[in-house]
């Protein structure tokens, strides 16, 4: 009776260690993008944009540029480089948008060459993702002094998309900056090589190239 009982607590420890081996080596639960995510995808594509620019004086100075979008891999950020010219002044924007699930908001970050500026902002997608409202508060070196901002995107159809951004610390929001883009056609993001449809949003392909795609996926 002894050696049985032995031999019954062997085997349940050797199935102990199994399970337990077995728990350590289960991957982690890791997460995957959501349909606030899919949001972005509207965004991703190469655009031409036509720029105002409203400064404190009351003058509108006009300037266009090119901006080029894609998911990054694993599908939670939208990467932007924009860069174009201001009546012959050159800049150069990067910008990410995503959506952080643990703070249930999406949050943007965005730098240029005008000035050595980090903008943070946080926000919401409306209208099945054809709104998105940011908000935040950064130094303005043109007012010198820190301002409350608010950035409107609105994607209008699969080919257009406008931008306005306003000051809104005083008691009413002030325009400063508004933006139409439209999307290049027939044309992939690296490498040049196009395709002969309407382009709707974006999927990887080897090597993380991205390439436009048209009608619903």
């Amino acid at each position: 009776m002894q050696t049985l009982t032995i031999k019954k607590l062997a085997a349940c420890l050797a199935l102990l260690i199994v399970r337990i081996l077995s728990a350590q080596e289960a991957p982690p639960e890791i997460e995957k993008p959501s349909e606030h995510h899919q949001h972005l995808k509207m965004m991703a594509g190469t655009w031409d944009v036509k720029l105002k620019r409203h400064l404190n004086s009351g003058q509108i100075v006009k300037g266009t540029g090119v901006e080029i979008a894609r998911m990054q891999s694993g599908g939670f950020w939208l990467i932007s480089d924009l860069t174009g010219n201001f009546s012959g002044m050159k800049f150069a924007g990067h910008g990410m948008l995503g959506y952080e699930a643990h703070k249930n908001h999406y949050t943007g970050i965005w730098t240029d060459s005008v000035a050595s500026i980090l903008l943070i902002s946080k926000g919401q997608f409306e209208k099945n993702g054809h709104l998105n409202t940011m908000t935040g508060k950064a130094y303005d070196p043109m007012k010198k002094r820190m301002i409350t901002y608010l950035q409107v995107t609105k994607i209008k159809d699969a080919n257009t998309k406008t931008s306005h951004m306003y000051d809104t610390s005083g008691k009413h929001k002030t325009l400063m900056m508004e933006a139409v883009y439209k999307r290049r056609a027939n044309q992939k993001i690296i490498n040049g090589v196009k395709f002969n449809s309407p382009f709707t949003h974006t999927i990887a392909g080897l090597g993380d190239v991205y390439y436009y795609l048209g009608g619903p996926q």
